[in-house]
């Protein structure tokens, strides 16, 4: 008899694949609690998290026998639940015709497609690059709200300067990102430059 809670993620998924229904389970209760937590940071509303990762794990329960994995289990999860989370972002947001292109992209069940991904990951590095462009000070305040999630106030206190500059600064860094991008919409630049992808 297999036990689960003690079979590796690659041993999991072959065995989902095939249909294991207990395989399934073993890996929802794994990561639904860490996917939940990652949601969070980006849509900050229990609710929608908690649809966008039950969505997530019957997409790939329904669609089980057309996954194609390439890396890890767990970087698939992390990267496929962080992208429909730009989705629910960008749903109140006027589309350009790249988030279109990437919306058709996605296979019926909501999953992002391998081809998606690339896509967000190419978009991520010129984002990575464009942070390094900025003056130093604009950086460091980005930066500050971007890898410690800081609020502006704490920024503001921590730098001593106030609220108003920060907020100045990380809305002139924005301009710059998206003006060397060039072809996504501000708000989804901001969230990936705010939530790192999972490697």
């Amino acid at each position: 008899m297999t036990n689960y809670a003690a079979t590796d993620d690659a041993m999991l998924l072959g065995l989902m694949k095939a249909g294991d229904h207990e395989a399934f389970t073993a890996i929802y209760n794994k990561y639904w609690y860490p996917l939940m937590q990652h949601v969070m940071k980006a849509v900050r509303v229990y609710s929608e998290a908690e649809d966008i990762v039950q969505e997530l794990f019957v997409s790939i329960w329904k669609n089980r026998d057309r996954l194609e994995i390439q890396h890890a289990l767990s970087t698939y999860l992390f990267n496929s639940a962080r992208y429909m989370a730009i989705r629910n972002i960008e749903r109140n947001i006027t589309r350009s015709n790249y988030l279109q292109r990437l919306s058709d992209q996605i296979d019926n069940g909501g999953v992002p497609s391998p081809e998606t991904l690339l896509h967000m990951r190419n978009l991520e590095e010129k984002i990575e690059l464009a942070i390094l462009d900025l003056p130093d000070k604009m950086r460091e305040i980005f930066n500050l709200s971007r890898k410690e999630q800081l609020s502006y106030r704490e920024i503001a206190t921590q730098l001593g300067i106030s609220e108003e500059t920060v907020r100045k600064q990380i809305s002139n860094a924005l301009a710059r990102l998206r003006s060397q991008v060039g072809y996504a919409p501000a708000g989804l630049i901001l969230f990936l430059a705010l939530i790192p992808q999972v490697h």
